[in-house]
């Protein structure tokens, strides 16, 4: 697998940023490569959570069924492909106070083997390197609107 990996510092609490992703309304609007997104379950959050989702890298579509496979409240989100494009996404959020946290995001994404593979990942490789650096910073403005909506309110 090829791992991508952004750690940005935000001006909100870790629960404020967690709160702000487990919300699956928000991946479109902080990951702007997101072309099509839904649940399957009724269950939207939580380990077992199921989604269908299309991302736009570059010239290439590349569609997922992924599920939570992590969900810890205030520290980490974690999904993975089960049916599609193989990938394998983590945010972690570490608490440094009430208005300040990071956040890690790391992406794992695997292409298949062969000719064919080799140039797939190729092609997207540059594009999933900004895509998650694009949407950490995205996420982090956000989050900090977020929070202070959530403060102010």
């Amino acid at each position: 697998m090829t791992e991508v990996k952004i750690v940005a510092e935000c001006a909100a609490s870790a629960e404020s940023a967690f709160a702000y992703v487990n919300d699956y309304r928000n991946l479109p609007r902080f990951i702007s490569e997101i072309k099509a997104f839904e649940p399957l379950t009724e269950q939207t959050e939580g380990v077992g959570a199921t989604f269908d989702g299309t991302i736009g890298l570059g010239p290439v579509s590349l569609h997922s069924t992924i599920k939570i496979v992590r969900h810890e409240p205030g520290l980490a989100i974690a999904v993975q492909s089960i049916k599609g494009f193989e990938i394998e996404s983590t945010f972690l959020f570490h608490d440094k106070g009430e208005e300040s946290c990071t956040i890690d995001a790391i992406v794992d994404y695997r292409v298949p083997g062969g000719l064919a593979g080799k140039l797939l990942g190729r092609t997207i490789e540059p594009f999933v390197k900004l895509a998650v650096k694009g949407s950490t910073h995205n996420l982090v403005t956000q989050v900090t609107a977020f929070h202070l909506a959530r403060t102010e309110a």
